[in-house]
């Protein structure tokens, strides 16, 4: 869905406009969020550069940086057309869900199934010796609070 939306409006800008749009992928647009290399978006048309920006950085981050994109080109009418057709996407997959929940349980309910299994947590602690390299791992979603100690 949200690929769709996300098509809809770089279907509504012009030649020059997507260009634009392109090229500010390949720039910092949000805090924690890297650019798109050129490369992948060279001669993406508007169906690959939404696929690459929804496998680069998820459907909310791609909604995010569209949505600052199009304010920096001045396209503020875009932006917030996107903001409030993901808002009203998100509203009607969580009514969906929740009216689906609610309706009245079958006289012979089946067993509750079985919890997924939990990944197993990741480690607390990570040294290197002198001159080494610590790769971390990538944390998106939701908001996340780390304590980190770096002692050098």
């Amino acid at each position: 869905m949200v690929d769709k939306l996300l098509l809809g409006i770089l279907d509504n800008l012009g030649k020059e406009a997507f260009q634009d749009f392109k090229w500010r992928l390949n720039q910092n647009n949000l805090d924690g969020v890297k650019p798109i290399p050129e490369s992948k978006l060279e001669d993406a048309s508007r169906g690959k550069t939404v696929t690459q920006m929804t496998r680069s950085y998820g459907e909310k981050t791609a909604v995010e940086v569209a949505v600052e994109i199009l304010k920096e080109i001045s396209n503020r009418k875009a932006a917030a057309e996107l903001t409030k057709k993901y808002a009203e996407m998100n509203r009607a997959a969580l009514s969906s869900s929740s009216s689906s929940s609610a309706s009245s349980p079958p006289a012979a309910s089946p067993p509750a199934a079985s919890p997924p299994a939990a990944s197993p947590p990741a480690a607390n602690t990570m040294s290197a010796q002198d001159g080494s390299v610590i790769v971390a791992p990538t944390v998106t979603g939701s908001l996340h609070t780390f304590n980190l100690t770096i002692n050098k």
